[in-house]
């Protein structure tokens, strides 16, 4: 009985790391209503991005109760965050798998990274690079993030295309594909 206890107990932090959404494996929900929006954008770094996390503007998440809107990242750096409700979202931070980047450290972060989904929009953040400046001292968060002109919105939303198969977000994708042209 005790050496089941164990396994179980092994067995746990397998299970949750599973269950958690992995890079690229999932696919997009479906809209859950005409009202709802998406954020999307590119992202590299040195190492792989495991997490990107969007925050609604005000709001507190405490786990289990609520949490973060779900964000899916794909091998090539391109993320999307569906289903979110209207208002305003930060930007708040990465996370590859060595380490996590604090993208707002101060108020003022925090209000130059708003962004503001309407009714039925896909809102493109861009495409950024991480930079560690400074990797041997992990005491301090020595870091940049630039703003990147490739993959541009166009590229990205070809690809997140592809991804969307079969759901109502490839409709919006091809209309926002028209809009750009």
């Amino acid at each position: 009985m005790l050496r089941i206890c164990i396994f179980l107990i092994a067995l746990l932090p397998v299970l949750s790391a599973c269950s958690s959404i992995g890079v690229g494996i999932a696919p997009p929900e479906e809209i859950k209503s005409p009202e709802m929006g998406m954020i999307f954008g590119n992202i590299q770094a040195s190492e792989r991005v495991i997490e990107v996390v969007l925050r609604e503007y005000g709001k507190v998440y405490i786990r289990p109760f609520n949490r973060p809107p779900r964000v899916l990242i794909y091998k090539n750096g391109d993320f999307m965050a569906e289903n979110l409700t209207p208002g305003k979202y930060i930007f708040s931070s990465v996370a590859t798998a060595n380490n996590r980047y604090n993208l707002v450290q101060k108020k003022i972060d925090a209000y130059q990274r708003i962004l503001t989904v309407h009714p039925g929009e896909l809102v493109y953040i861009g495409s950024f690079e991480l930079f560690d400046l400074h990797t041997e001292n992990r005491y301090r968060e020595n870091f940049k993030v630039l703003r990147m002109r490739k993959p541009d919105e166009r590229t990205i939303i070809k690809r997140l295309y592809d991804r969307s198969m079969g759901t109502g977000w490839q409709d919006l994708f091809a209309r926002k594909l028209m809009e750009l042209r």
